[in-house]
């Protein structure tokens, strides 16, 4: 039994971007100060450090939350935008 014919790499998912090439968010939670409330920041990841990453999904969740925004340094709000389909 020859195993030449196995693949030897994981094929990439229907949409062509590999896990690794697929953008991920980070949180910033921003503490309360007197007369500031407390506020969300959503950053693509890399932007601030962070030990959890978001999906797409829960990025755009995050989002809609009270007082969340996206950081505007990394450009977290167009980095969720979908990718227009190519040209044919």
């Amino acid at each position: 039994m020859s195993y030449r014919d196995v693949p030897t790499y994981r094929p990439f998912p229907a949409d062509g971007l590999s896990p690794r090439s697929r953008p991920a968010w980070t949180l910033q939670y921003l503490p309360h100060r007197p007369g500031h409330p407390g506020a969300t920041l959503l950053h693509v990841i890399g932007c601030t450090p962070s030990d959890q990453t978001l999906n797409q999904e829960q990025a755009l969740a995050a989002l809609s939350q009270p007082r969340a925004a996206a950081c505007t340094e990394c450009d977290a709000a167009r980095s969720l935008a979908p990718e227009p389909p190519p040209a044919s």
